[in-house]
C-alpha cells in the first residue's frame, strides 16, 4: 500500500513538473556578431557630460537640467585614426524630424599616435530675454565617421 502511494505521488509530481515546464512562456532572444577589420577606425568610448576638463569628460550624465546646464558635451575617444577622417555629429531636439537636426557639426581629424579625443557641444538657445534654456524631453545625438554611422546617445533634458 505504501508503495502505491509513493508511485501515485511520483506520478503526480512528474505530471506537475511537465505541466509547469509545458506552460512556460515562450521566450525570445538571440545573438549576433561581426568581424571588424584590423586597423579600422572606431570609437573606444564616448560620453555625454556637463563639461570637458583637461581633455576628459566631467560630470558624465544622460540627464541634463534646462536652465541649469547651458551647454551639453559629447566626448569621444577614437582608435586607429591613422589617416585623415571626417567626423559628423548631429543633435536632434525632442520632436525634431530626423532629416533636420537641431545642430550639426563636421570636423576633420587625424592623429600621429593613432588615437584621438574629440568633443562637440551644443549651447542652450536664448529664449528672448530669459535665461538660456534647452527644450525639455528626449534628445538624440548621432556620430558618423566618413559618412558611416558609428554611435548614438539618447539623453534627457528636464
Amino acid at each position: 500500500m505504501r508503495q502505491t502511494y509513493i508511485s501515485i505521488l511520483g506520478i503526480i509530481l512528474l505530471t506537475l513538473a511537465i505541466g509547469l515546464i509545458g506552460c512556460e512562456e515562450t521566450r525570445s532572444g538571440g545573438h549576433s556578431d561581426a568581424d571588424i577589420g584590423r586597423g579600422e577606425p572606431s570609437i573606444v568610448d564616448s560620453a555625454l557630460a556637463i563639461a570637458v576638463h583637461e581633455d576628459r569628460p566631467d560630470g558624465i550624465t544622460d540627464v541634463f537640467t534646462s536652465g541649469v546646464n547651458d551647454r551639453i558635451f559629447l566626448w569621444i575617444l577614437w582608435k586607429n585614426i591613422e589617416t585623415t577622417h571626417t567626423v559628423e555629429v548631429s543633435w536632434f531636439a525632442p520632436g525634431d524630424d530626423l532629416d533636420t537636426p537641431y545642430r550639426s557639426d563636421k570636423r576633420t581629424i587625424s592623429s600621429t599616435t593613432g588615437e584621438k579625443i574629440t568633443w562637440f557641444y551644443i549651447d542652450a538657445p536664448k529664449i528672448k530675454l530669459l535665461e538660456d534654456s534647452f527644450e525639455q524631453g528626449e534628445w538624440l545625438v548621432e556620430v558618423y565617421l566618413d559618412g558611416l554611422f558609428e554611435r548614438s546617445h539618447l539623453f534627457f533634458v528636464e
